[in-house]
Protein backbone atom coordinates (compact mmCIF):
# COMPACT_ATOMS: atom_id res chain seq x y z
CA UNK A 1 0.00 0.00 0.00
CA UNK A 2 1.58 3.39 -1.19
CA UNK A 3 1.36 5.56 1.55
CA UNK A 4 3.67 8.68 -0.08
CA UNK A 5 2.09 10.98 3.32
CA UNK A 6 3.86 8.52 6.27
CA UNK A 7 7.21 8.98 4.11
CA UNK A 8 7.22 12.63 4.02
CA UNK A 9 6.10 13.19 7.25
CA UNK A 10 9.16 10.93 8.05
CA UNK A 11 11.21 13.59 6.02
CA UNK A 12 9.96 16.52 7.37
CA UNK A 13 10.66 15.42 11.28
CA UNK A 14 14.31 14.14 10.78
CA UNK A 15 15.23 16.40 7.70
CA UNK A 16 13.47 20.02 7.87
CA UNK A 17 16.02 22.31 6.60
CA UNK A 18 16.33 20.24 3.65
CA UNK A 19 12.86 19.75 2.56
CA UNK A 20 12.11 23.34 3.12
CA UNK A 21 15.31 23.74 0.92
CA UNK A 22 14.04 21.92 -2.37
CA UNK A 23 10.13 22.52 -2.05
CA UNK A 24 9.73 26.01 -0.23
CA UNK A 25 13.08 28.07 -0.80
CA UNK A 26 11.54 31.44 -0.02
CA UNK A 27 10.14 30.22 3.64
CA UNK A 28 13.50 28.25 3.94
CA UNK A 29 15.67 31.47 3.66
CA UNK A 30 13.02 32.99 6.27
CA UNK A 31 14.35 31.04 8.92
CA UNK A 32 17.23 31.19 11.29
CA UNK A 33 18.32 27.52 11.39
CA UNK A 34 21.45 28.00 13.52
CA UNK A 35 18.63 28.52 16.66
CA UNK A 36 17.36 25.48 16.19
CA UNK A 37 13.74 24.65 16.40
CA UNK A 38 11.24 22.73 18.64
CA UNK A 39 8.95 19.95 17.45
CA UNK A 40 5.29 20.11 19.56
CA UNK A 41 3.05 17.60 19.26
CA UNK A 42 0.29 17.58 16.57
CA UNK A 43 -3.07 17.15 18.65
CA UNK A 44 -5.15 20.44 18.10
CA UNK A 45 -7.89 20.25 21.00
CA UNK A 46 -11.13 22.13 20.48
CA UNK A 47 -11.62 25.75 20.88
CA UNK A 48 -15.08 24.74 22.72
CA UNK A 49 -16.77 21.85 24.60
CA UNK A 50 -19.12 21.97 21.85
CA UNK A 51 -17.32 22.49 18.35
CA UNK A 52 -18.32 20.68 15.68
CA UNK A 53 -15.25 19.82 14.37
CA UNK A 54 -13.51 17.85 17.87
CA UNK A 55 -9.90 17.46 18.42
CA UNK A 56 -7.53 17.56 14.94
CA UNK A 57 -4.49 16.24 14.10
CA UNK A 58 -1.72 18.38 12.00
CA UNK A 59 0.80 16.57 9.93
CA UNK A 60 3.55 18.83 11.01
CA UNK A 61 4.74 21.74 13.34
CA UNK A 62 7.59 23.32 14.07
CA UNK A 63 8.53 26.43 16.07
CA UNK A 64 11.12 28.53 14.52
CA UNK A 65 12.89 31.84 14.85
CA UNK A 66 12.86 33.68 12.24
CA UNK A 67 16.23 35.78 10.72
CA UNK A 68 14.29 39.39 11.77
CA UNK A 69 14.05 38.09 15.13
CA UNK A 70 10.66 37.47 15.67
CA UNK A 71 8.45 33.92 16.45
CA UNK A 72 6.88 31.43 14.20
CA UNK A 73 4.71 28.30 13.95
CA UNK A 74 5.87 26.38 10.76
CA UNK A 75 2.57 24.47 9.69
CA UNK A 76 3.09 21.56 7.02
CA UNK A 77 0.19 19.23 5.47
CA UNK A 78 0.93 16.50 3.20
CA UNK A 79 -2.08 15.34 0.90
CA UNK A 80 -1.79 12.60 -0.83
CA UNK A 81 -4.82 12.56 -2.75
CA UNK A 82 -7.37 15.50 -4.27
CA UNK A 83 -9.69 16.07 -1.21
CA UNK A 84 -12.97 18.31 -1.33
CA UNK A 85 -12.20 20.92 1.26
CA UNK A 86 -8.55 20.54 1.86
CA UNK A 87 -8.23 24.26 1.80
CA UNK A 88 -10.83 24.39 4.30
CA UNK A 89 -9.14 21.93 6.47
CA UNK A 90 -5.90 24.19 6.33
CA UNK A 91 -7.60 27.16 6.85
CA UNK A 92 -8.92 25.65 10.31
CA UNK A 93 -5.38 24.14 11.25
CA UNK A 94 -3.82 27.81 11.01
CA UNK A 95 -6.84 29.10 13.20
CA UNK A 96 -6.28 26.20 15.82
CA UNK A 97 -2.52 26.45 15.77
CA UNK A 98 -2.70 30.77 15.68
CA UNK A 99 -4.89 30.56 18.75
CA UNK A 100 -2.95 27.42 20.43
CA UNK A 101 0.74 29.06 20.28
CA UNK A 102 -0.25 32.88 19.79
CA UNK A 103 2.24 33.35 17.11
CA UNK A 104 1.85 34.01 13.62
CA UNK A 105 1.46 30.87 11.58
CA UNK A 106 3.38 29.37 7.97
CA UNK A 107 1.19 27.76 6.50
CA UNK A 108 2.69 24.75 3.85
CA UNK A 109 1.05 21.78 2.37
CA UNK A 110 3.02 19.41 0.19
CA UNK A 111 0.61 18.11 -2.83
CA UNK A 112 1.37 14.84 -3.70
CA UNK A 113 -1.31 13.53 -6.19
CA UNK A 114 -1.74 12.27 -9.65
CA UNK A 115 -3.65 15.75 -10.92
CA UNK A 116 -1.57 18.13 -12.06
CA UNK A 117 -4.19 20.72 -12.63
CA UNK A 118 -5.48 20.44 -8.76
CA UNK A 119 -3.58 23.52 -6.76
CA UNK A 120 -5.69 24.37 -3.32
CA UNK A 121 -4.35 27.42 -2.55
CA UNK A 122 -6.89 29.25 -0.39
CA UNK A 123 -10.08 29.12 1.06
CA UNK A 124 -12.52 31.98 1.62
CA UNK A 125 -15.27 32.53 3.64
CA UNK A 126 -17.16 35.51 2.55
CA UNK A 127 -20.75 36.83 3.07
CA UNK A 128 -22.52 39.76 1.80
CA UNK A 129 -18.91 41.64 1.15
CA UNK A 130 -17.45 40.70 4.94
CA UNK A 131 -15.81 37.75 5.58
CA UNK A 132 -11.73 36.16 5.12
CA UNK A 133 -9.85 35.28 2.72
CA UNK A 134 -6.80 32.50 3.56
CA UNK A 135 -4.09 31.59 1.97
CA UNK A 136 -1.37 29.29 1.83
CA UNK A 137 2.00 27.80 -0.21
CA UNK A 138 1.83 24.83 -1.96
CA UNK A 139 4.66 22.43 -3.09
CA UNK A 140 2.91 20.55 -6.38
CA UNK A 141 5.57 17.12 -6.79
CA UNK A 142 4.29 16.17 -9.99
CA UNK A 143 6.09 19.76 -11.12
CA UNK A 144 9.77 17.86 -10.69
CA UNK A 145 9.08 15.50 -13.38
CA UNK A 146 11.69 16.65 -15.74
CA UNK A 147 14.03 16.53 -13.24
CA UNK A 148 13.44 13.25 -12.71
CA UNK A 149 16.82 12.13 -14.12
CA UNK A 150 19.07 14.81 -11.98
CA UNK A 151 17.25 13.73 -9.27
CA UNK A 152 18.21 10.00 -9.47
CA UNK A 153 21.88 11.28 -9.51
CA UNK A 154 21.94 13.66 -6.61
CA UNK A 155 23.53 12.58 -3.27
CA UNK A 156 20.78 14.78 -1.22
CA UNK A 157 18.58 12.46 0.21
CA UNK A 158 15.44 14.50 -0.18
CA UNK A 159 15.80 14.37 -3.68
CA UNK A 160 16.80 10.97 -4.07
CA UNK A 161 12.63 10.79 -1.64
CA UNK A 162 11.48 13.04 -4.31
CA UNK A 163 12.51 10.70 -7.33
CA UNK A 164 11.34 7.89 -5.09
CA UNK A 165 7.77 9.51 -5.14
CA UNK A 166 7.42 10.58 -8.86
CA UNK A 167 8.18 6.88 -9.92
CA UNK A 168 5.62 5.81 -7.54
CA UNK A 169 3.08 7.88 -9.13
CA UNK A 170 4.50 6.86 -12.09
CA UNK A 171 3.91 3.08 -11.80
CA UNK A 172 1.28 2.90 -9.51
CA UNK A 173 -0.76 -0.21 -11.25
CA UNK A 174 2.44 -1.62 -13.23
CA UNK A 175 4.38 -3.88 -10.48
CA UNK A 176 7.08 -4.75 -13.21
CA UNK A 177 7.65 -1.28 -14.31
CA UNK A 178 8.23 -0.16 -10.57
CA UNK A 179 10.44 -3.44 -9.88
CA UNK A 180 12.73 -2.15 -12.31
CA UNK A 181 12.26 1.68 -11.35
CA UNK A 182 13.01 0.91 -7.91
CA UNK A 183 16.08 -1.71 -8.68
CA UNK A 184 17.44 1.66 -10.20
CA UNK A 185 16.76 4.21 -7.18
CA UNK A 186 18.59 1.40 -4.80
CA UNK A 187 21.42 1.18 -7.18
CA UNK A 188 21.88 4.77 -7.29
CA UNK A 189 22.39 4.56 -2.97
CA UNK A 190 24.58 2.02 -3.91
CA UNK A 191 27.06 4.71 -5.12
CA UNK A 192 26.68 6.88 -2.88
CA UNK A 193 28.70 7.75 0.32
CA UNK A 194 27.16 8.63 3.75
CA UNK A 195 26.63 6.90 6.85
CA UNK A 196 24.62 3.35 7.09
CA UNK A 197 22.11 4.13 9.47
CA UNK A 198 21.33 7.41 7.47
CA UNK A 199 20.79 4.90 4.09
CA UNK A 200 18.70 2.75 5.80
CA UNK A 201 16.16 5.52 7.13
CA UNK A 202 16.64 6.45 3.40
CA UNK A 203 15.49 2.57 2.04
CA UNK A 204 12.42 2.61 4.86
CA UNK A 205 11.28 5.68 3.57
CA UNK A 206 11.56 4.49 -0.44
CA UNK A 207 9.28 1.35 1.16
CA UNK A 208 6.61 3.83 2.33
CA UNK A 209 6.90 5.46 -1.77
CA UNK A 210 6.83 2.50 -3.68
CA UNK A 211 6.07 -0.89 -2.02
CA UNK A 212 5.77 -4.16 -4.38
CA UNK A 213 3.94 -7.25 -4.52
CA UNK A 214 5.41 -10.16 -2.56
CA UNK A 215 6.40 -11.35 -5.88
CA UNK A 216 8.02 -8.43 -7.35
CA UNK A 217 9.56 -7.96 -3.88
CA UNK A 218 11.32 -11.11 -3.96
CA UNK A 219 12.30 -10.92 -7.66
CA UNK A 220 14.25 -7.02 -6.29
CA UNK A 221 15.74 -9.16 -3.90
CA UNK A 222 17.21 -11.31 -6.68
CA UNK A 223 17.77 -8.44 -9.02
CA UNK A 224 19.78 -6.55 -5.90
CA UNK A 225 21.57 -9.90 -5.03
CA UNK A 226 23.19 -10.02 -8.65
CA UNK A 227 24.14 -6.34 -9.14
CA UNK A 228 25.98 -7.48 -5.14
CA UNK A 229 27.67 -10.20 -7.09
CA UNK A 230 28.61 -7.56 -9.52
CA UNK A 231 30.60 -5.54 -7.47
CA UNK A 232 32.13 -8.71 -4.87
CA UNK A 233 35.54 -7.34 -6.14
CA UNK A 234 35.18 -4.03 -4.38
CA UNK A 235 36.48 -3.21 -0.95
CA UNK A 236 34.44 -5.26 1.85
CA UNK A 237 34.87 -2.59 3.97
CA UNK A 238 33.48 0.41 2.16
CA UNK A 239 30.15 1.83 2.18
CA UNK A 240 29.64 1.17 -1.20
CA UNK A 241 29.80 -2.67 -0.63
CA UNK A 242 27.89 -2.97 2.77
CA UNK A 243 24.69 -0.48 1.59
CA UNK A 244 23.75 -2.93 -1.34
CA UNK A 245 24.06 -5.78 1.54
CA UNK A 246 21.94 -3.23 3.66
CA UNK A 247 19.69 -2.73 1.28
CA UNK A 248 19.23 -7.22 -0.04
CA UNK A 249 18.73 -7.69 3.82
CA UNK A 250 16.01 -5.52 4.21
CA UNK A 251 14.40 -6.32 0.95
CA UNK A 252 14.53 -10.04 1.82
CA UNK A 253 12.81 -9.42 5.06
CA UNK A 254 10.26 -7.34 3.51
CA UNK A 255 9.24 -10.29 0.93
CA UNK A 256 8.95 -12.95 3.93
CA UNK A 257 7.13 -10.21 6.06
CA UNK A 258 4.42 -9.09 3.48
CA UNK A 259 1.53 -9.74 5.57
CA UNK A 260 2.41 -8.43 8.47
CA UNK A 261 3.87 -5.39 6.67
CA UNK A 262 0.20 -4.80 5.46
CA UNK A 263 -1.79 -4.93 8.29
CA UNK A 264 0.52 -2.21 9.98
CA UNK A 265 -0.45 -0.03 7.34
CA UNK A 266 -3.70 -1.24 7.54
CA UNK A 267 -3.80 -0.51 11.27
CA UNK A 268 -2.17 2.97 11.14
CA UNK A 269 -4.84 4.01 8.36
CA UNK A 270 -7.48 2.57 10.32
CA UNK A 271 -6.05 4.45 13.08
CA UNK A 272 -5.48 8.10 11.39
CA UNK A 273 -9.04 7.95 10.11
CA UNK A 274 -10.42 7.13 13.26
CA UNK A 275 -8.66 10.49 14.86
CA UNK A 276 -5.63 8.69 16.17
CA UNK A 277 -7.21 9.58 19.71
CA UNK A 278 -6.92 7.45 22.06
CA UNK A 279 -3.38 5.73 21.94
CA UNK A 280 -2.39 9.63 20.55
CA UNK A 281 -3.92 11.37 24.06
CA UNK A 282 -1.27 8.94 26.24
CA UNK A 283 1.53 9.19 23.79
CA UNK A 284 1.49 12.75 24.35
CA UNK A 285 0.51 12.84 28.11
CA UNK A 286 3.52 10.28 28.77
CA UNK A 287 6.18 9.28 26.35
CA UNK A 288 5.90 12.92 24.35
CA UNK A 289 5.97 14.72 27.27
CA UNK A 290 9.61 13.01 28.40
CA UNK A 291 10.50 13.72 24.81
CA UNK A 292 9.81 17.57 25.22
CA UNK A 293 11.25 18.03 27.90
CA UNK A 294 14.43 16.09 26.94
CA UNK A 295 15.23 18.34 23.71
CA UNK A 296 14.11 21.44 26.57
CA UNK A 297 16.95 20.45 28.46
CA UNK A 298 19.63 19.97 25.65
CA UNK A 299 18.65 23.45 24.41
CA UNK A 300 18.59 25.32 27.74
CA UNK A 301 22.18 23.39 28.43
CA UNK A 302 23.32 24.93 24.87
CA UNK A 303 22.22 28.63 25.75
CA UNK A 304 22.67 29.00 29.28
CA UNK A 305 25.40 26.08 30.31
CA UNK A 306 24.74 23.36 32.84
CA UNK A 307 21.48 22.91 34.74
CA UNK A 308 21.52 23.20 38.25
CA UNK A 309 19.33 20.61 40.16
CA UNK A 310 16.50 22.75 41.30
CA UNK A 311 15.54 24.11 37.75
CA UNK A 312 15.74 20.32 36.74
CA UNK A 313 13.30 19.47 38.92
CA UNK A 314 11.07 22.24 37.76
CA UNK A 315 11.32 20.91 34.46
CA UNK A 316 9.87 17.57 35.26
CA UNK A 317 7.40 19.27 37.21
CA UNK A 318 6.27 21.81 34.22
CA UNK A 319 3.23 20.50 32.03
CA UNK A 320 2.73 20.47 28.81
CA UNK A 321 1.48 24.06 28.60
CA UNK A 322 4.45 25.58 30.30
CA UNK A 323 7.07 23.08 28.45
CA UNK A 324 5.13 25.14 25.07
CA UNK A 325 5.88 28.34 26.11
CA UNK A 326 8.83 27.47 27.47
CA UNK A 327 10.35 26.32 23.61
CA UNK A 328 8.80 29.20 22.55
CA UNK A 329 10.52 31.87 24.89
CA UNK A 330 13.75 30.27 24.04
CA UNK A 331 13.61 31.06 20.54
CA UNK A 332 14.53 34.86 21.11
CA UNK A 333 15.42 34.35 24.91
CA UNK A 334 18.49 37.13 26.20
CA UNK A 335 18.46 35.04 29.81
CA UNK A 336 17.20 32.05 31.53
CA UNK A 337 15.28 33.89 33.78
CA UNK A 338 13.23 35.60 31.46
CA UNK A 339 12.68 32.09 29.57
CA UNK A 340 11.36 30.62 32.15
CA UNK A 341 9.48 33.66 33.61
CA UNK A 342 7.62 33.39 30.12
CA UNK A 343 6.69 30.32 30.45
CA UNK A 344 5.25 30.61 34.00
CA UNK A 345 8.04 28.67 36.61
CA UNK A 346 10.71 29.66 38.87
CA UNK A 347 14.36 28.89 38.49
Amino acid sequence: MDRPDLAWRLLLKHRLPEVLARLFPEVHDLIDWPTGYYLPDNNLPPTTADSRTGERAVDFTALVALRDASKACLHVEVQATRQAGFADRMALYHARLRDRFGIPVISLAILGDVGPAWRPDFATDLQGGYGTTFQFQIAKLLDFRPQVDSLLTSRKPVDLALAAHLLGLATRRRAEWRCQAKLRLLQSLHAHRGKCRELNALQAIIDWLMPLPTEWQRRLAMELEEFILDHEKEDKNSLNYLIPELILQRCKKQAAAEGAALGEARGQAIGEARGEARGEARGIARGEARGQRQTLKLQLEVQFGKLSPKLLRTLERADAGQLERLAIALLDAGSLEGALSAAGLRP
